[in-house]
Order: structure tokens, then C-alpha cells, then sequence
């Protein structure tokens, strides 16, 4: 990460699943983003997909006239990603866990799982209705 001040970008995407391919482009616009390992830049990646396409399928309904932002934050300690959609907000506690014998073989699901595996910290800011992702 750069020793400068910090950095902030946001990047807006429409509810379209196509959007995501706009992703890598966009954190890699990000000052610094590149210069971390290609470990830590897919983790970040993963983590982000997984994100955005929440906000825009569970959030916005997939409906293409509503948007996502991604604010990404560059600090020398590391990297803070803020995901807002304009859906009501989500339970993060109510979530079935993945690893249940019952939930194994569904086809959603793991999303808040990976995130919290490959992030430092993840939190939903009910408040302010945005997840808040930092690395």
C-alpha cells in the first residue's frame, strides 16, 4: 500500500450481473491495488464479486435501474471497501450457516462466509445501510 494519505475511489455499477466484469478493471485503477500480491488482489477480487453481486441480486432485486456503489479507501494500513445498494438491509445474523449438513449442497449461500473468510473484517452498518469490508 502507497505511504501517501489516503486514497478514495467509488465506482458505481447498474443491478446487471454483466456489470461485474467491470470490477477488476475498476480496483485496478485503485493507487496501490496493483502493486499488492496476486494472493491478496484475488482474495480482494473474491471478496468484492461477492459483494457487489449481493447488492445487486439480494439488494436491488436485480432490477438495471437501480445502483451499486463500491467506495474503496486506500489507508497505509490497508484497504476498506464500503458496498451500498438500495435495497431495505439485511440480518447479517439470520443468515444460514453454510456448513450446516442441510445448506452443503444449496447453490447459494457461501457468500457472507467467503467474505468473512478472506477479509480482516466485515460488518453490515444498518444505519447507513452499507457493508463495510476492510484488508
Amino acid at each position: 500500500m502507497p505511504d501517501k494519505k489516503s486514497i478514495k475511489m467509488t465506482f458505481i455499477f447498474q443491478s446487471a450481473f454483466e456489470e461485474l466484469e467491470k470490477l477488476e478493471e475498476c480496483l485496478n485503477s485503485v493507487e496501490g491495488y496493483t502493486e499488492l500480491s496476486e494472493d491478496k488482489q484475488y482474495e480482494i477480487m473474491l471478496v468484492l464479486s461477492e459483494a457487489v453481486t449481493n447488492a445487486m441480486e439480494h439488494g436491488n432485486e436485480l432490477d438495471s435501474s437501480k445502483a451499486v456503489k463500491l467506495n474503496v479507501t486506500i489507508l497505509p494500513e490497508g484497504m476498506t471497501a464500503e458496498i451500498y445498494d438500495e435495497g431495505p438491509g439485511f440480518i447479517p445474523s439470520e443468515l444460514p450457516n453454510p456448513l450446516d449438513q442441510e445448506a452443503m449442497l444449496r447453490e447459494h449461500g457461501r457468500g457472507w462466509f467467503l467474505m468473512k473468510l478472506y477479509s480482516s473484517s466485515i460488518e453490515w452498518d444498518n444505519e447507513q445501510k452499507c457493508l463495510r469490508i476492510s484488508f
